[in-house]
């Protein structure tokens, strides 16, 4: 059988995707690059945001009925809490139930293809049963009316019992490996988990889930509550994939830094042989410690540049959205960065017209905007969740209209400051990722401090070649280096 997986969603998405590809190749199962091509087309859902689940129901349209379906991940895990699907006159009183808090405790669990009488029988928390289909949620009783060919819903966590899953669906399946009821030690041994085919970067699950529940984030009813995953395992996944031909790893966790073992990660990997460069998204700003700074600061493999996702820069705003920190922290923290010797790039997330944000708690985050001289801001504007605090207490009763002109403003500002950032590169040598050809003499790369280049040069690169490039050229959001005779 052949398989193509539609990712939607952030890096643990695609890290996620690398897993199910690597039980499925054990499977015998085949992945391909297109949809035409394949048997069965998985979704690996995202639900943070309404217009992310939005995605999947547009592209069933597009799917030929004769095509298996399966979807996964947190579309599916969160809408059984979903009153609005729940409350439809049209769904069985027994399928408005919720599973998702146990786990599966055995390595030998029932399959059970789970229909209406059968959820009556069941008693919450059992932990040696994995039920499918619609013994998660009327989500699936809901689409299966409109598209038939959905087959098959499936927890992430219960990714290593994909073999027995399939043979209770009917399928001829020969698997030569070790069942687990962790999925997290599942390591993808054929391809790497990294996001647009870039076979030299690995991203590695060192944590899952969130216990933070700030009011506007779906994560913790999508996914559960956090696990954090050993040191070993995690050194152990990099060296297969740094043997592999990986040249850059990146740690993923839904609150990275927030691993009690995280400093000593970062120590262990960097001392791997073929390690080039080594990222981590994202953190969190009050779970970093000075430790980690200063490896920022004189390790020359911990790329220099980080991610942190402040959201707000008004007090008031933060505290509605249970962050935890101050704006004062916020600036706090960027005056550590910008004290290291070694130059640090920062890039942020940033939540637009969250729920009663006035102008001047707006203009607080354009202060700090101009103070931060962020490379990279990713604007979101609110939507609310399903499930959230700030859905069930905060009323989205801003006009779209005057969320996007909120978000016109600080574009516009994030693109001065780029400019002149990309400006004060001009003569700096950077190490480069080259990731993509364009053109003849055109090609495309990111820097060590995560920003993209464009490289004219009349020689031939290698995909994902690291080389030195002296930026003589900027525009804004990228920089540049021409070599042409």
């Amino acid at each position: 059988m052949k398989f193509h997986i539609i990712t939607l969603g952030c890096q643990m998405n695609y890290s996620d995707s690398a897993r199910i590809t690597s039980v499925l190749k054990n499977c015998w199962f085949s992945p391909v690059e297109t949809i035409d091509d394949a048997d069965i087309i998985i979704f690996d859902t995202c639900s943070v945001r309404q217009k992310s689940e939005d995605k999947v129901t547009w592209k069933l349209k597009e799917i030929p009925l004769t095509k298996k379906v399966w979807i996964t991940w947190c579309m599916i895990q969160h809408t059984m809490r979903n009153a609005k699907i729940s409350e439809k006159k049209d769904i069985p009183e027994q399928l408005k139930v919720w599973n998702f808090s146990w786990s599966v405790t055995t390595k030998e669990p029932k399959i059970l293809w789970i229909t209406s009488d059968e959820i009556n029988e069941l008693r919450k928390g059992e932990s040696d049963i994995v039920g499918i289909n619609h013994a998660f949620n009327p989500l699936f009783h809901s689409l299966s009316q409109k598209w038939p060919n959905i087959e098959l819903f499936f927890r992430i966590d219960d990714t290593g019992f994909l073999p027995l899953m399939l043979k209770r669906l009917w399928y001829e399946v020969s698997y030569d490996k070790e069942l687990t009821n962790e999925y997290s030690t599942i390591i993808p041994e054929w391809i790497n988990s990294s996001m647009n085919s870039h076979n030299k970067t690995a991203y590695i699950p060192i944590s899952s889930w969130c216990n933070q529940f700030c009011a506007y984030c779906i994560v913790p009813f999508a996914r559960w509550l956090e696990k954090w995953f050993s040191v070993d395992q995690i050194v152990r996944e990099a060296k297969i994939h740094l043997a592999n031909g990986v040249k850059e790893i990146s740690l993923l966790g839904q609150i990275v830094n927030k691993h009690p073992d995280f400093v000593t990660i970062i120590k262990e990997l960097l001392k791997l042989d073929g390690l080039e460069w080594l990222r981590y998204t994202s953190p969190y700003p009050t779970y970093y410690s000075d430790e980690l700074l200063k490896l920022h600061e004189n390790e020359e493999k911990l790329c220099p540049h980080i991610h942190i996702p402040f959201q707000s820069w008004s007090d008031a705003v933060l505290k509605k959205m249970f962050r935890g920190y101050s704006a004062q922290q916020c600036y706090d923290f960027i005056d550590k960065i910008r004290g290291l010797k070694r130059p640090i790039s920062i890039t942020t997330d940033i939540i637009l017209w969250f729920p009663w944000e006035t102008d001047a708690d707006f203009e607080e985050t354009l202060k700090l905007t101009e103070y931060g001289r962020f490379d990279m801001i990713y604007m979101g504007i609110y939507s609310n969740r399903p499930w959230t605090f700030a859905d069930k207490k905060y009323p989205d009763d801003i006009p779209y209209k005057l969320k996007h002109e909120r978000w016109k403003r600080l574009n516009d500002l994030l693109y001065r400051i780029s400019e002149e950032n990309n400006k004060a590169e001009v003569w700096n040598i950077r190490r480069v990722m080259i990731n993509e050809k364009w053109e003849r003499w055109e090609w495309y790369g990111v820097t060590d401090n995560n920003k993209q280049i464009v490289i004219k040069w009349e020689n031939e690169f290698e995909l994902w070649e690291m080389i030195n490039a002296k930026i003589d050229k900027w525009v804004v959001f990228k920089l540049e280096w021409s070599v042409l005779k």
